[in-house]
């Protein structure tokens, strides 16, 4: 019988520390890093192995995988002295799964396959909770081989795991995604402010809104914390979701693709971030588009606020 690849988990963050704990659960054999390596431990009590470098899980694994923050940490984790390409171990397969530019994934894998290294770029769509209960939906590109051999271990990871295309497809793809949901929290808030500047019922109108044929599951999953008010300890916050449309923004000059929505829904996430809310949930920028309308105060019912 062919033993089960051992695979490697890099970055153990709010989304990484559960996938790597999914892969466990699965029966995977695991090998963690984290420059933070308190994130291992809990890993490391459940039969996870910790490496001290992105090298050393190379040359332990069979499929490496990361999630990371930004483009200049993948640089580090693939390119580094300690990263990826000074250690992997012949046959080495590693799938990023972060969201970084396609520019910098580009030159990864084109690092990489210089290197021998083959190389997979995964994206992931979906919360913390969704990680938790490995429900996540995740898509790839790169070569249709290198999918076919990651796809038994993304399994264990998300309940839709697509290949979408070759090369930097799927950076583009999760980039399609960021835009759409930073610009429609955006929205929501500024039209929700309208109906309460208007005198509307603000959990009447969520409630209509989401029975109607403008409900979506996102203003279902967001209404209860809409209606609370409570948007702290968020799985997406302000701070990383103005990461990723900086990503998006980068890419578009790039393309020479004008985004004059998204570029003015970045500005509002900059008043965030200047206000201290940057790790709040990105729908709390219906209390920006609220103090530009000059309301204050929490909502009340049937009644300007």
């Amino acid at each position: 019988m062919d033993r089960s690849p051992t695979i490697g988990f890099i970055g153990l963050g709010r989304m990484g520390g559960p996938m790597a704990g999914n892969l466990v659960a699965a029966g995977h054999p695991v090998i963690v890093y984290d420059i933070d390596r308190s994130k291992c431990e809990p890993l490391a009590a459940r039969g996870a192995q910790i490496a001290d470098s992105p090298a050393a899980v190379a040359a332990a694994s069979d499929i490496s995988l990361s999630i990371i923050m930004n483009d200049a940490v993948l640089r580090q984790v693939a390119l580094g002295e300690s990263g990826i390409v000074n250690g992997a171990r012949p046959g080495l397969l590693y799938c990023d799964l972060s969201t970084v530019s396609p520019a910098a994934s580009a030159e990864v894998g084109a690092a990489l396959s210089t290197a021998g290294v083959a190389y997979l770029r995964g994206r992931v769509a979906g919360s913390i909770g969704l990680a938790e209960a490995g429900e996540l939906t995740i898509f790839a590109s790169g070569s249709p081989t290198d999918f076919d051999r990651a796809e038994p271990v993304l399994t264990a990871l998300g309940k839709r795991i697509l290949y979408v295309g070759r090369d930097e497809v799927a950076a583009y793809l999760k980039l399609v995604h960021s835009t759409i949901v930073g610009v429609y929290a955006a929205l929501m808030g500024e039209a929700l402010t309208l109906g309460e500047k208007g005198g509307v019922d603000f959990e009447q109108m969520l409630d209509i809104l989401n029975e109607g044929p403008l409900g979506s599951v996102q203003l279902a999953l967001k209404t209860p914390m809409l209606k609370q008010r409570n948007f702290d300890d968020p799985p997406s916050d302000i701070d990383t979701a103005a990461k990723d449309l900086d990503i998006v923004l980068s890419a578009a000059r790039e393309q020479r693709i004008p985004m004059p929505l998204t570029s003015a829904v970045r500005q509002i996430m900059t008043q965030r971030q200047a206000c201290g809310s940057g790790k709040q949930d990105i729908w709390s920028m219906l209390e920006t588009f609220e103090d530009m309308a000059a309301l204050t105060g929490a909502p009340t019912a049937g009644a300007q606020r």
